[in-house]
């Protein structure tokens, strides 16, 4: 007799700047077709995209990235020229205001964001604390957003070390994982 025990699902949602959008897509189709990620992993811009989902609000992230236009994103920037040039509190700010921060262990599913460890370049696995926090860690790319301090660290974008954060997902759990990553095209033309 063959076993009907279900797999446990991990989607880890990789790093890829703008191209990062295109998670909303990727997940709205699991959706569609009754897949469920039993834990989901994110790098920088897949950090963003998949905490939203395990908080609920992706149709509202969804909503606003859909009324973005440039004048609009440059209006989000702070400038400074204090460990990187955007500080990213008004758009952190913007988070605030329109969705909820909880903290990870809170959350429904299985959680996590990855970052990099800026004075030893270790990679940061983000498990527990503020969504945001791991976020805004997790997106801080170093020379554009200024790093986060946590735990006396400072922590800047995972993409540097982990950018499909595959292996979080299988240590969390999961048996398969489900892996987006937005630079293999990128990838590949550099090493041309």
């Amino acid at each position: 007799m063959k076993s009907r025990n279900k797999l446990r699902i991990g989607l880890a949602l990789g790093s890829g700047a703008a191209r990062g959008w295109a998670h909303i897509g990727v997940i709205q189709t699991l959706q569609r077709n009754d897949i469920s990620p039993d834990i989901v992993c994110g790098t920088s811009i897949g950090a963003l995209v998949g905490a939203t989902m395990v908080a609920g609000e992706l149709d509202r992230l969804d909503r606003w990235v859909r009324t973005l236009s440039w004048q609009k994103v440059i209006g989000y920037f702070d400038l400074t020229m204090a460990g990187g040039l955007i500080k990213g509190e008004k758009l952190f700010d913007f988070f605030h205001e329109h969705l909820e921060d909880r903290n990870i262990e809170e959350l429904d599913r299985p959680f996590g964001a990855i970052a990099t460890d800026l004075a030893s370049g270790r990679e940061i696995w983000l498990r527990d604390g503020s969504v945001f926090e791991a976020v805004r860690a997790s997106i801080s790319l170093p020379g554009l957003f200024t790093p986060v301090e946590r735990n006396g660290d400072l922590l800047v974008d995972g993409g540097l070390v982990n950018p499909v954060p595959v292996s979080m997902c299988r240590a969390l759990g999961a048996q398969v994982v489900i892996a987006v990553d937005l630079n293999a095209d990128l990838l590949s033309a550099i090493h041309r």
